[in-house]
């Protein structure tokens, strides 16, 4: 690939990137901050909890309706612009919130246009990787992490020196500022071709919606609570976010590689390789004792938990806009449960057996549902005639 050709390739996913940092940006620069929310309002730790609720009802109620229509009918860059732009506007009412009910109101809407852009984003680099031949989705988490640590580093540099509404609206800026910025440089969208029928969708979808959930529930799990094995371990204080640092490194760097490991030996053999390195992380991070053995393991799960979640997104690209929706909606759903999954058993028995539990079993479920990772619904289109004029579908395979 040289010259305008090259060009044209990599234009459209530095922009793509542009989009994928503001999301995480945004989501995580208000989040060390949410504590004077509390305090500002009036409200109980469990009142912050119930209005959170409300982002997760607009994430998974438009995801699951209004997003897959519009996509469908516009294409997967409006939707992203469209939902770029309304997060960017919309974050700031939750700074400037001065109720329990405009604050639940103020995360039900940014939960519902995140849907629109969380949609539009994984859409436009499917059918990226259908046009390159390429698996480029996993290279899109890169900046979606680096978005995570500026926003929660901004947050934590700002706390006490600026109000929450002031920084919400100061942070919405920043991040309209480069949705600006890559607008007219975002991938054109693909041709629409019609679903497929539903007997063809049916099994792999399903798989692919518990292999997503499975990848972001995981994700999620470990830096939820990681911090809680180290103060259990007897650790200092100084040492509570080294397993967090341990699992994004490894993250990160699997992430590098994953897209060109899963173009050579295909995404079910990446899924199934890495699903062994994380359950064997969390198999160490679970049952020593030792801090520098904890540390290690969560490391290692950063690398094997990683890659179900955009493997899974990739697969389900390759089919109707309807199935990718319905996996981003479990990836959701997996997201809402993984809290009271783990914390309900931490209650039982301990934080570290709990995270390993549950992380362990979805670990195995992954290995086990990795093959359907290759057999997401295509659609192919052939040329009438030698002008490559479309006429419609020609065959249905399963991949």
């Amino acid at each position: 690939m040289t010259g305008p050709t090259r060009r044209s390739a990599v234009v459209p996913m530095i922009a793509l990137s542009g989009l994928y940092f503001v999301n995480t940006f945004l989501s995580a620069a208000l989040a060390p901050r949410y504590a004077e929310l509390v305090t500002d309002l009036g409200i109980s730790a469990d009142g912050l909890g119930l209005a959170l609720l409300g982002q997760a009802i607009g994430l998974t109620a438009i995801i699951l309706t209004v997003a897959p229509r519009l996509a469908d009918r516009y294409g997967a860059r409006a939707v992203a612009r469209l939902g770029a732009v309304s997060f960017c506007v919309l974050t700031p009412l939750i700074g400037l919130a001065n109720s329990w009910t405009m604050l639940f109101a103020a995360f039900l809407a940014t939960g519902a246009v995140n849907s629109l852009l969380d949609l539009g984003m994984a859409r436009s680099a499917t059918e990226a990787e259908q046009r390159t031949g390429r698996t480029l989705i996993t290279f899109l988490d890169i900046p979606a992490a680096l978005g995570s640590l500026v926003g929660a580093a901004a947050g934590a540099a700002t706390a006490g020196r600026a109000g929450i509404g002031e920084y919400a609206l100061a942070a919405s800026v920043a991040g309209l500022f480069i949705v600006l910025a890559v607008w007219r440089f975002l991938p054109s969208p693909a041709a629409r071709t019609p679903d497929l029928p539903e007997q063809h969708q049916s099994i792999p979808v399903v798989a692919l919606c518990v292999l997503a959930a499975a990848g972001l529930g995981m994700q999620l799990a470990v830096l939820d609570w990681a911090s809680l094995v180290y103060r259990e371990l007897a650790a200092p204080p100084t040492q509570y976010g080294i397993g967090n640092l341990a699992f994004v490194t490894g993250a990160t760097l699997i992430l590098i590689v994953c897209g060109p490991l899963a173009d050579r030996f295909g995404p079910a053999a990446v899924l199934r390789t890495s699903a062994v390195v994380g359950i064997a992380g969390m198999v160490a991070a679970t049952f020593s004792s030792s801090v520098v053995v904890v540390t290690i393991g969560f490391a290692l799960a950063g690398i094997g938990l990683q890659p179900a979640h955009p493997l899974a997104l990739s697969a389900a690209g390759r089919g109707s806009v309807k199935n990718q929706a319905r996996v981003i909606g479990a990836s959701y759903i997996g997201m809402a449960l993984m809290r009271p999954a783990v914390g309900g058993l931490a209650t039982a028995i301990d934080v570290q057996v709990a995270l390993g539990l549950v992380t362990i079993a979805l670990g195995i479920a992954v290995f086990i549902l990795a093959p359907k990772a290759r057999k997401a619904p295509t659609v192919e289109r052939v040329s009438s005639n030698t002008h490559g004029d479309e006429r419609g579908l020609s065959t249905t395979r399963q991949i």
